[in-house]
């Protein structure tokens, strides 16, 4: 009995070679992930990545050599690329030496959204904070069961220069017209430290917010889960780096580091400021707020705190209907 079913195997082995390899890699695939998975060998990114170009070339071999020559075969090697392409990446990814890989545009959106799937804290560096008030506030907001750190690294909106200049560099590199305005970069950039406000106020959100010198084209999310490097232009290419890796673990230090030379932010407190609902914000709110915000300069300048709402954010420059309409812009609810 076992002799016949031996030879039948081996019968159908070279009537279709390249149906035969696929179940061989299929198998092979599975049976590494798991003992990987459970610890039971532990194998490097290198032979991990070159293995799976070994499988796809025997396969491939084996296709050639093929009796049948059919679509049918031809659309099974399109999908084992395609697979093979997709697992070839995720090792570089996850292998255990790997520390940063290039994003495609189309993928950072979800990337993004696992970093915020189940995190302890988060850090953002960047420019306006859009994504951080529509998004990541929101969702950092639904966790009631612990605090959550947050370090927010953004430029200060009372500093002309450099607002002006932040402006110039997003028109060049063709950004809405709406947040190539200076004004409006001040603006966004108030609504940004309001909402980090009451954020603090209403749910366990632990803002630390400083002000950054200079702006800079990347921007930085980092959560418990990994990095993730952006920059305006949406069309381009982003760079992710897992948690534990050398890049990640190095740009959380830099951070960490920065932010305490860098001028920090105290967030007033206060149920006048901040109404228990979002929807119900209202200029005079953002402007009591913002007023009682303070900045403290650097430790190493030996200077006292003073307010936010100083030269070019003079509360007579500030139109307070505007700024309050900005905090919550994308969130629904």
């Amino acid at each position: 009995m076992a002799p016949s079913r031996f030879r039948r195997m081996i019968n159908a082995v070279k009537e279709s070679p390249g149906d035969a390899v696929t179940c061989l890699t299929v198998a092979a695939i599975v049976v590494v992930a798991l003992l990987d998975m459970f610890n039971a060998i532990s194998l490097g990114q290198e032979f991990l990545s070159g293995a799976a170009v070994v499988v796809l070339g025997a396969f491939l071999g084996a296709l050639l050599v093929s009796r049948k020559s059919t679509v049918e075969q031809k659309e099974v090697l399109q999908k084992i690329v395609a697979d093979l392409g997709g697992i070839k990446q995720e090792i570089e990814i996850r292998g255990v030496d790997a520390h940063v890989v290039e994003v495609p545009r189309e993928e950072i959106g979800r990337r993004l959204e696992d970093l915020l799937g189940s995190t302890n804290s988060w850090h953002f560096r960047g420019g306006l904070g859009g994504w951080q008030r529509s998004t990541v506030l929101p969702s950092l907001a639904t966790v009631t069961n612990r605090d959550i750190a947050y370090s927010m690294h953004i430029l200060n909106p009372a500093d002309e220069d450099l607002c002006r200049r932040y402006a110039s560099y997003r028109a060049s590199a063709g950004q809405r017209t709406g947040t190539t305005d200076p004004k409006n970069i001040r603006d966004e950039l108030l609504a940004l430290l309001y909402a980090a406000a009451w954020y603090s106020e209403r749910t366990r959100i632990n803002p630390k917010v400083s002000f950054l010198y200079s702006y800079s084209p990347l921007r930085y999310d980092l959560s418990d889960l990994g990095l993730i490097v952006t920059v305006p232009d949406m069309q381009q290419r982003g760079i992710y780096a897992p948690a534990g890796g050398w890049y990640c673990t190095s740009v959380r230090d830099e951070m960490d580091q920065a932010g305490k030379a860098l001028p920090a932010v105290a967030l007033p407190s206060g149920e006048s400021m901040f109404p228990r609902h979002w929807r119900d914000v209202r200029a005079g709110h953002v402007r009591e707020a913002l007023e009682a915000v303070r900045v403290q300069p650097s430790r190493f300048s030996g200077q006292s705190s003073h307010s936010l709402l100083t030269g070019w954010a003079d509360t007579s420059r500030l139109d307070f209907d505007k700024i309050a309409r900005l905090p919550f812009v994308g969130r629904s609810n």
